[in-house]
């Protein structure tokens, strides 16, 4: 519930090792890489400076980019062709990769099993090809079956051109209508599926007007007929038929052959594929590294209470020279990535903190708010035992799926049995179970007037988020002054006090306090720039002395005023779609009742569940999303961070 504290980890080591170094790193997941050069340059990779590491601290002197590991184009290639012949069965899986890795006996064994599908595999494809063709040629000779003639007599023919193909139904009609215009002899061969087949004879004279006709038409030519074959079409087809069969023989052969190979070496592909996969990941890891002519400069970001498992996990590489830095100070270059860690009930939803953008390093991590906000927003405006319930299965399934949303579905299904329960509603049917606290429909005002409450709640909540925020980050102009910061905070709530006395009719000097304690914030909000300056406070940007002009400080405590009403009165649209949601069923009942009974009305029932669940719920969920990113994440979301990610396989 809490980003993750992390610590840079600077590594060096000798380059015999370099392979196995990175290994071990990608193997453990749990490193993000980050540009070597860049922290040398920057003087954050810093080593003691000893006799023992005076060898080390030389080699910045003489560095190069990451050494390229020379693998040939011809072994990607083999390797390449053996997974197309797998069909994509391998997987990366890093248990098959734990212990030493021999290259040389990978490279043999990928050039051996090349060797016995090779060879195979090029003939199976040309038998393949042929039998293709061969099928497209016996489609198109049965067309020709009852001509009586002979393909020698077509082919030889002086005067006239023969095409075979296919003409839709709708075509055929407009073919009908226009035979008057036609320069060719169009008999009807056939049928296959929506098309009719004619076989067309054109005089060579007139061959480019009878092609534009036909494709006019949108004639789509049958292939297959060959100039090679002279005998009867029936002739032809027995032979080809004949062929095909001796063809298909060989070729299942071929494939039997193939099958037996490829599971007699499954092991061996599958662990070289893994090793090529690896070593692919070495070389981009090696991009991000620095190389002396005897050592090996790596840089990352870890866990911070992950240091020690790191550290002994690679200490048994000889000479490795392993630091870490944990104290960034204030320098604004180093930025930390950020690592959400969240119990299971909010992990989930880290994907709606992602969608909107990471927060960084610095600030709370906003996942458990929204998520609990998130929940009681969707609920109150959804509150059904039935078709929550529904929400519930759905997500399930999703879930199991790997669907990115599925577990999110669960829990707002959840949160809707639950405000059901409250509002005493099963499948929108208000008169089945009693309500433990009040029936929307029934109480419209406390409805609306309980959802503004719940919505100033949670923006009291997110101003204090805001407020930790800005200590975190060390802004504390915007923490003492700013329009989300203190003054912001209590002009707010002194505002609500107000609007509270005079409605319960409080005395008179009551609200004028109030009042007076409202003028004040707006003075200092008003003056933020000149009293950050007379305190000597700024940001730790160092914002906070630059003064605005009068005009637009007017403007701006114009806009800050309007969007705290705004603000508040936006969580009115909670009570009104927890109304809408009855409203709706209500629409539906009324059709149910008009259907009659039986059959008729439960059809309605039915549909109309699905209707308020399918659609309603996907309104709902995006007002609520709504809500989060304007009215909450603008009091305390800084954002500008960046996700943590690991290098792995």
């Amino acid at each position: 519930m809490a980003i993750e504290k992390l610590a840079m980890m600077n590594v060096v080591g000798e380059n015999s090792y370099v392979n196995e170094f990175i290994k071990e790193i990608l193997l453990m997941e749990n490193v993000q890489v980050i540009d070597a050069y860049t922290e040398i340059d920057s003087f954050r990779f810093t080593i003691d400076v000893t006799e023992e590491n005076i060898k080390e601290i030389l080699g910045f002197s003489f560095l190069e980019s990451g050494i390229n590991l020379g693998q040939s184009e011809d072994f990607t290639r083999r390797i390449n062709l053996i997974r197309d012949a797998y069909e994509g069965e391998f997987t990366v899986d890093k248990t098959v990769l734990q212990g030493d890795i021999d290259m040389d006996q990978v490279v043999n064994n990928v050039y051996d099993i090349y060797n016995s599908l090779h060879k195979r595999h090029k003939v199976l494809k040309l038998f393949q090809e042929d039998i293709r063709l061969m099928d497209q040629s016996i489609r198109a000779y049965r067309y020709l079956k009852d001509a009586g003639v002979t393909m020698e007599e077509i082919n030889n023919m002086r005067y006239f051109n023969c095409k075979l193909g296919a003409l839709s139904k709708e075509s055929v009609q407009r073919l009908k209508r226009n035979y008057g215009n036609i320069t060719a002899v169009v008999v009807h061969v056939g049928s296959e599926e929506d098309n009719e087949v004619y076989l067309v004879l054109s005089p060579k004279d007139l061959e480019t007007e009878t092609n534009r006709l036909l494709k006019s038409l949108n004639f789509k030519v049958i292939e297959g007929l060959r100039d090679e074959y002279s005998k009867s079409p029936e002739e032809i087809i027995q032979w080809l038929e004949t062929k095909r069969a001796s063809f298909a023989k060989k070729a299942d052969q071929l494939e039997r052959e193939i099958n037996e190979i490829k599971d007699t070496h499954w092991n061996d592909s599958n662990y070289a594929y893994n090793v090529f996969h690896l070593y692919t990941r070495i070389e981009d890891v090696k991009k991000t590294m620095a190389f002396s002519e005897e050592n090996f400069y790596f840089s990352g970001w870890i866990p911070k209470k992950m240091k020690h498992a790191i550290k002994q996990r690679l200490s048994k590489f000889e000479n490795i020279i392993i630091l870490f830095n944990e104290d960034y100070g204030d320098d604004h270059n180093i930025k930390p990535p950020t690592k959400l860690r969240n119990t299971w009930m909010f992990k989930p939803f880290e994907f709606m903190i992602k969608m909107y953008g990471m927060p960084n390093y610095k600030e709370l991590d906003p996942t458990p708010f929204l998520s609990i906000s998130y929940l009681v927003f969707f609920g109150f405006m959804f509150g059904d035992i039935g078709q929550g319930f529904v929400l519930f299965l759905l997500g399930f399934i999703a879930g199991q799926k790997k669907f990115v949303l599925g577990h999110i579905i669960q829990r707002l299904g959840i949160s809707s049995m639950i405000f059901g329960v409250i509002y005493g509603s099963i499948f929108g049917f208000e008169n089945l179970l009693p309500a433990l606290w009040v029936k929307p429909f029934h109480h419209i005002n406390t409805i609306l007037l309980t959802a503004i409450v719940v919505g100033v709640a949670f923006l009291l909540v997110a101003y204090f988020y805001g407020m930790i925020n800005s200590l975190k980050a060390k802004n504390y102009s915007s923490f003492a002054l700013g329009k989300n910061g203190v003054t912001g905070f209590v002009l707010y709530v002194t505002l609500l006090l107000v609007i509270l006395a005079a409605f319960t009719g409080q005395r008179t000097w009551s609200i004028i306090l109030l009042a007076v304690i409202a003028v004040l914030a707006v003075i200092l909000l008003f003056m933020k720039e000149s009293v950050s300056k007379l305190l000597n406070m700024k940001d730790a940007s160092g914002e906070g002395h630059e003064d605005a002009g009068v005009v637009e400080r007017v403007f701006e405590m114009f806009e800050i005023l309007l969007s705290m009403v705004s603000n508040t009165l936006s969580f009115i649209r909670v009570g009104a779609f927890a109304l809408n949601h009855v409203g709706l069923f209500l629409a539906f009942e009324s059709l149910a009742k008009l259907a009659g009974s039986g059959v008729g009305s439960a059809i309605v029932y039915v549909v109309g569940n699905i209707f308020i669940i399918g659609l309603e719920g996907l309104i709902v969920g995006i007002q609520v999303m709504r809500l989060e990113y304007y009215e909450l994440f603008g009091k305390y979301f800084e954002g500008g961070g960046i996700e943590f990610k690991p290098a792995k396989l």
